[in-house]
């Protein structure tokens, strides 16, 4: 130990940043330099409650009054009959988050619990003293198992703290599905009786928001609008429809904001905004997700051409189920999606409305062969399979085979187990491994199993 004992602190941080909470603890008695470097915050982030101390109120006392207790950053509550090891297998009361209250915690999540026992307050004050929220409410759709969410109050205490005095940077409430998969998509949080000066005051402090399946009136959605967003460097809009003008008024607010790099985005209606005013305000994002859009072609090709002119920052664009996409020059879409770094379309049969059409697949493929600026098809965290493009099979074999190999990382699944994605030709898959064999600029190749395919 006497010689590891003189490594200097940056080569120990390498190999501490390795190890995991138990491992860390136990070097703290190692000696004096190791402690030092072994207490550092930044070793211990995502440190949450052992499942010990989740097992009952007296385990979790026990481990308040130690030590270790100091370095919890992060706090998950989840429904205690979910089975997650996450989750406290007693019911939680004021005095716990009056515990809870005299630690440093930087985030917390929230999972489909009730908390009947917790005041508003306490939870409000536990939530803004975070850097980071999630909170996911789960809804059946049927009464066999209850909902146990938090619910309006509860929700309304929470906006209610944030709107005051919060450290809160991350804020995503989401109305989806639980660890087991288990949810009705269809019902949303509603937030409708809670105070739109509340909301708005809450979200206007937040640099990151993700909100999905929320039911705002016409009220609240004015408010937040007028409120502005001008600390956002991060917008998710999902499941809360818009019409025509509340879109409008939605991007005029973001349209202030110089931060927004990433913009999420669902049910909207970009009809009648004019083509100038959308083309200035999707250029200036770095990353663009929009699905489930009322957008007409001019629009689109308005914005791909200031992508081809250089007057755009945007580097990732997700599209999917998009309106008259397929309509756009082929010459003109295939040219400005290869000066992106990662690119999605909709790529089922049974939404044909949306997929591209053959000569704009046959097109984009013909320019990414020649030269492009596209790291991956899809995002870095979800690549979208080149076997499922519709008209994939009907591409040059050497336009693929190139344009594949031009890319750091391309997806191939061979087709799924119900059919619906098509296959690559043999003449495709050959050309595409003897361009890898001989000259590529790939990186990796992921593979998604199936049932139904052995290599």
């Amino acid at each position: 130990t006497a010689s590891y004992d003189k490594l200097p602190a940056e080569i120990l941080r390498i190999i501490f940043g390795f190890l995991g909470p138990t491992v860390l603890r136990s070097l703290l008695l190692v000696s004096k330099s190791w402690k030092a470097v072994a207490e550092e915050p930044v070793l211990w982030t995502g440190f949450d409650f052992p499942e010990k101390s989740r097992k009952s109120s007296l385990e979790l006392t026990k481990f308040m009054r130690t030590s270790l207790s100091s370095k919890i950053q992060h706090l998950t509550l989840a429904n205690n009959g979910c089975g997650s090891d996450d989750s406290f297998r007693f019911d939680l009361t004021d005095e716990h988050f009056r515990q809870f209250l005299t630690l440093n915690l930087t985030s917390i999540s929230i999972w489909e619990i009730e908390l009947t026992e917790v005041s508003g307050e306490l939870l409000g004050k536990l939530v803004a003293g975070c850097k980071e929220c999630t909170i996911i409410e789960v809804y059946k759709s049927h009464c066999l198992d209850a909902d146990r969410n938090l619910g309006t109050e509860k929700l309304s205490a929470i906006f209610d703290e944030m709107q005051n005095q919060t450290k809160l940077r991350s804020f995503e409430l989401i109305a989806g599905l639980n660890e087991r998969h288990i949810g009705d998509p269809r019902k949303k949080i509603d937030l409708s009786s809670i105070s739109p000066t509340f909301l708005a005051k809450a979200f206007s402090k937040i640099e990151e928001l993700f909100l999905e399946n929320l039911d705002l009136n016409s009220f609240q959605l004015d408010a937040i609008f007028e409120s502005g967003f001008v600390n956002l460097s991060s917008l998710g809009f999902r499941g809360i429809k818009l019409n025509a003008t509340q879109t409008r008024k939605l991007l005029e607010s973001l349209d202030k904001s110089s931060r927004l790099k990433s913009l999420n985005l669902s049910q909207v209606d970009t009809r009648e905004i004019p083509s100038w005013f959308l083309t200035r305000f999707f250029n200036k994002i770095t990353s663009i997700n929009i699905e489930d859009t009322k957008i007409k072609s001019h629009q689109f090709e308005d914005i791909f051409l200031a992508i081809l002119r250089g007057e755009s920052v945007t580097k990732h664009f997700r599209m999917f189920e998009v309106t008259n996409l397929s309509k756009v020059s082929p010459d003109v879409l295939s040219k400005a999606v290869n000066k992106l770094e990662s690119v999605s379309f909709d790529r089922r049969k049974h939404v044909d409305k949306h997929t591209l059409t053959e000569i704009q697949i046959k097109e984009i493929f013909r320019v990414m062969s020649l030269e492009t600026n596209l790291k991956s098809l899809g995002m870095a965290t979800d690549q979208t399979p080149v076997d499922a493009y519709d008209h994939i099979e009907e591409v040059d074999p050497e336009h693929l085979a190139m344009g594949l190999n031009n890319l750091e990382s391309v997806r191939l699944d061979f087709g799924n187990e119900d059919g619906r994605y098509s296959f690559l030709t043999t003449v495709q898959l050959y050309a595409f491994f003897k361009q890898l064999n001989m000259k590529s600029k790939l990186k990796t190749i992921v593979r998604e199993d199936h049932p139904d395919f052995h290599m």
